[in-house]
């Protein structure tokens, strides 16, 4: 007697195959140029790009965020699972939220905001180590910026190590970054990045990508 055997692939793992394919293939836009210059310049030294076509930095190899869990200033708890699914703005910092602090934050409303009808692929996080700032600080800039997530970064050492690139402490860079839905760092952006520059880099990834 003879058995047949299914070759029907199951629809979780397809879905998972096709989100890994997407995300190649938008790691090999971005990153393609960049490969090219390279090449380029190894060749022809003098010789240096006008432009990119990417304004942030690629993180290479992209980095897995680990587990945690943390409780958002508006006591709400969250885990890795928080940046599944949807496109991370995310932006680290330490101490008091002074001038440079709160440009960071309105960027980072902004770049959501002109998104468009993509808006609602995109979710802000800002990981704060708050020692020292008052609890009427906290809400006062929670009221600020009623939209942006607040999480305690003190204590996450694991986690923050994973924004670690250059032996800067990622809580005082005061750099922008972008997490892509399956939980990978994938982008960062200095402090003096104009905003309009992650405003195109977040169109053509949203354009080209199916995950999110």
């Amino acid at each position: 007697m003879s058995h047949n055997k299914s070759n029907t692939v199951p629809p979780q793992d397809a879905g998972r195959r096709r989100a890994r394919i997407s995300m190649v293939l938008v790691l090999v836009i971005f990153a393609a140029p960049l490969i090219l210059a390279t090449l380029v310049i190894t060749v022809f030294p003098d010789w240096k790009p006008e432009t990119t076509t990417n304004h942030g930095d690629l993180v290479q190899p992209v980095r897995k965020l680990p587990a945690f869990n943390l409780e958002t200033q508006q006591g709400k708890e969250i885990d890795e699972t928080f940046l599944r699914g949807k496109w991370t703005i995310l932006y680290l910092a330490k101490g008091a939220c002074t001038k440079p602090c709160v440009e960071q934050l309105y960027n980072i409303r902004q770049i959501r905001l002109a998104q468009g009808k993509n808006i609602d692929r995109l979710r802000r996080l800002m990981l704060w180590d708050m020692e020292g700032v008052s609890e009427a600080q906290r809400q006062e800039l929670q009221a600020h910026f009623p939209g942006q997530v607040i999480a305690p970064a003190a204590g996450e050492e694991v986690l923050l190590q994973t924004f670690d690139l250059d032996g800067q402490d990622p809580l005082v860079a005061n750099r922008i970054y972008l997490v892509d839905p399956l939980g990978n760092l994938m982008m960062k952006y200095d402090p003096g990045e104009a905003p309009r520059g992650m405003i195109k880099d977040l169109e053509k990834l949203l354009k080209y990508s199916g995950l999110g």
